[in-house]
């Protein structure tokens, strides 16, 4: 698993390195490194490479002059671009500054730490809107200048970097929407600072580590050993979110799915999903409640909620269901609603970025519960204070029913498992299974039918570490 921590853990891990006796001047050699293999890298060449490095004022601006020398000894041609440093250079006229990048192959972002928050001011700012205009590959030192390392928030005035060489430790920020559209490809520039007991805010699971938890049946297994999941969902107007669910599951692993759906649209639902069992429930919610109690005798894990429409029978059936029946549960959609209504869960508002990561582990503690903040860069957070971002998915998935389909993947995960891990695995391979559908045809006509087919193709070719 990959760590993620907060800047302000990982300057005080530079702080403490120091303490013990590491130069500020040879963690900024390491950095240099780790900048000069980055640029090779994406050029394929460094002699006679000419680089354009834009250096501010503090660590990221000592990390380009470090980084200079160290091109130079390769036979590159760096030009410096200091622009707050009197004491190194006079600082570059927008004009000087312009032909340097004009001339240059490959620009290097080394303006501001992760510290800085907010737009850049002058004379940064003139040399991001620069940054902006250059057409080459763009390398960042720890993060593009004007995307916030530690909220994912980026400003109006913010470098799109083609690689950001993120030194120390991943910085959570970098992971979350919006900053990681301009972070580019993220690689650690390892500076061997991070001990034992830094306690990261959140992880992300390596592709090797998601697909572990979605193992191969053995060969002696039977169907319900791997996992009886029940889906209460579903009513007229809404029969696929039913049948998306059920699918969703099933394509997660589980061995037996049963749905409980309204006696109006069961017949279409079964059509939908020949393979599941099907029960009508009758209209009366204390009668559904006491059909669906009935149905999950043998279940391991219980889905509630999708398209089960915001009607107070509903509403009533959920809050029944989820205080009589003892089996993990998932709850979505409609579900949620109905709790919110009940007062049995608070109202989670919409929030993208790290502040999303907040509410989803304060909202994980005040509810004893597993919770998944489905949307780019989905959240799993779990109430033993861990947390997972999940790296896979992009706007291919912003279409209605994928997220049927991820509270169906993640429902047989909670039937198999039960581990907050397993869960955080599903998100991952839902995720995945989105990037191979819009591979497969156009990220613009992927359907959630779509991701249900790609899951195994994920399974299958779940590519490298992000």
């Amino acid at each position: 698993m990959i760590p993620l921590f907060a800047p302000w853990q990982i300057r005080a891990m530079d702080e403490r390195a120091v303490a013990r006796g590491v130069p500020e001047a040879a963690l900024m050699e390491r950095a240099a490194g780790h900048l000069a293999a980055s640029v090779r890298r994406l050029t394929q060449r460094t002699y006679g490479l000419r680089v354009a490095i834009l250096a501010g004022r503090g660590n990221n601006g000592g990390d380009g002059f470090a980084l200079a020398d160290r091109l130079a000894d390769l036979g590159a041609h760096p030009v410096v671009c200091s622009v707050h440093d009197p004491g190194r250079l006079t600082g570059l006229p927008a004009e000087m500054l312009a032909r340097a990048l004009a001339g240059a192959d490959i620009a290097v972002d080394c303006l501001l730490g992760t510290g800085a928050t907010g737009a850049p001011r002058e004379p940064e700012a003139g040399a991001v809107d620069a940054l902006m205009r250059f057409e080459g590959p763009v390398v960042a030192c720890d993060a593009p200048t004007g995307v916030d390392a530690a909220s994912g928030a980026v400003t109006d005035r913010a470098v799109r970097a083609t690689r950001t060489v993120t030194l120390g430790a991943h910085k959570v920020g970098l992971w979350v929407p919006p900053a990681r559209e301009h972070a580019g490809e993220v690689v650690l520039g390892e500076l061997d600072i991070v001990d034992v007991g830094d306690e990261p805010v959140a992880w992300v699971l390596e592709p090797a580590e998601a697909t572990a938890r979605c193992p191969e049946p053995e060969p002696q297994s039977h169907k319900k050993a791997r996992g009886v999941v029940t889906i209460v969902a579903g009513s007229p107007g809404m029969s696929g979110a039913a049948a998306l669910v059920a699918r969703g599951a099933q394509a997660g692993g589980a061995g037996l799915v049963r749905i409980c759906t309204p006696a109006a649209v069961r017949d279409v639902v079964a059509g939908l999903v020949p393979e599941a069992v099907t029960v009508a429930l009758p209209n009366h919610a204390g009668e559904a409640a006491a059909a669906v109690e009935a149905a999950c005798a043998d279940t391991d894990a219980l889905a509630i909620g999708p398209g089960l429409g915001a009607v107070e029978g509903a509403r009533r059936l959920v809050g029944e269901v989820v205080t009589r029946i003892a089996a993990p549960t998932v709850v979505d959609a409609d579900g949620l609603n109905a709790l919110a209504a009940a007062r049995l869960v608070g109202t989670a508002t919409a929030e993208t970025g790290s502040r999303r990561l907040t509410l989803a582990s304060a909202h994980a503690i005040e509810w004893d519960a597993v919770v998944v903040a489905k949307g780019p860069a989905t959240v799993v957070a779990s109430p033993d204070r861990r947390t997972w971002i999940t790296p896979t998915g992009s706007g291919e998935l912003a279409t209605g029913g994928t997220g049927d389909v991820l509270t169906g993947m993640v429902t047989a995960a909670l039937a198999a498992d039960g581990g907050s891990e397993s869960i955080a695995a599903a998100t991952w391979v839902h995720g995945r299974a989105g990037q191979v559908a819009a591979r497969r045809q156009h990220p613009r006509t992927v359907t959630a039918t779509d991701v249900v087919e790609a899951v195994g193709g994920a399974l299958r070719d779940p590519g490298t570490s992000p």
